[in-house]
């Protein structure tokens, strides 16, 4: 009989997600999608790692219609990051870029009606019960103590599958997604082992280690996505004046020495994190 606290753990998620989701939908508030794909993510690593207990399971085929709601939320998400992103750009540095403001409120508009579209359309929240009784299905005749050994066995290969990136001399962009997307995962993997099985001393400093590696990156793609938002708008904009032009030359320059400068803490914290795996 599978451990209740995957039912717990499971249960929390599948909350978090529903409650975020209605909050998403009826008015795409800020916290509430990105909660609503941060408990997605969560789900994703949980499928994973069932999958991982028994192959039975096909997490990727199951995952399949929560993914196509993570995918359809993507894009008004990104254009919250981005109005997060210049109203503290815009204080920091005292620029003028109205323009550019009320052209990323146009695309949440727009966006917000094509997000609801989909959720109402094409998307059931009964999908989350339908997978838990397959969970249940596929851990039903399994030990607790064969669910602890494939867990742990589950983290300890995502954190040899890191640690392989220490071999590269150099990284390349590719390199840093996958390292966010990975020690992301990883994380969420640690976080049910946390939830169901006895500590390990190392569990919490590796927790708030990965966390550190996977934030640097994610602010680093954050500025990543300004560039190619930026750059669509001064397209569009092309021959049209604006109040103070000076301003997106200095926002442009400010990205770039963002970029780099959350390489350098990511730099810091992958060290970290490689010291604490000696």
């Amino acid at each position: 009989m599978y451990p209740e606290c995957l039912w717990t753990y499971y249960g929390n998620l599948q909350r978090i997600v529903e409650e975020n989701y209605n909050l998403a939908v009826r008015f795409a508030d800020v916290e509430g999608v990105h909660d609503m794909r941060v408990g997605i993510k969560r789900l994703r690593a949980y499928f994973n790692l069932i999958e991982w207990i028994n192959p039975v399971f096909q997490a990727k085929q199951n995952l399949k219609p929560i993914r196509r709601l993570f995918k359809a939320s993507g894009k008004i998400r990104d254009i919250h990051v981005q109005q997060e992103l210049i109203r503290r750009w815009v204080t920091e540095l005292d620029l003028e870029m109205s323009e550019y403001y009320n052209f990323l409120k146009q695309k949440e508009t727009e966006e917000r009606k094509r997000f609801a579209d989909f959720a109402k359309k094409k998307f059931d929240l009964k999908v989350f019960q339908s997978n838990w009784t397959l969970i249940q299905n596929v851990l039903s005749f399994i030990s607790t103590e064969y669910i602890q050994f494939k867990s742990e066995e589950r983290f300890n290969a995502q954190i040899e599958e890191l640690i392989k990136f220490k071999e590269k001399e150099n990284f390349v962009e590719d390199d840093y997604h996958a390292i966010r997307i990975l020690s992301k995962e990883t994380r969420y993997t640690l976080e049910v082992l946390q939830t169901c099985f006895p500590p390990k001393n190392i569990w919490t400093q590796l927790n708030e280690t990965l966390r550190k590696v996977h934030q640097a990156l994610g602010r680093w793609h954050d500025d990543d996505v300004s560039f190619l938002f930026l750059d669509g708008f001064l397209l569009s904009y092309a021959g049209k004046s604006f109040f103070d032009r000076n301003s997106y030359v200095k926002y442009k320059k400010s990205l770039v020495d963002d970029k780099m400068k959350q390489l350098a803490e990511f730099e810091q914290r992958w060290l970290d994190f490689l010291a604490v795996m000696k």
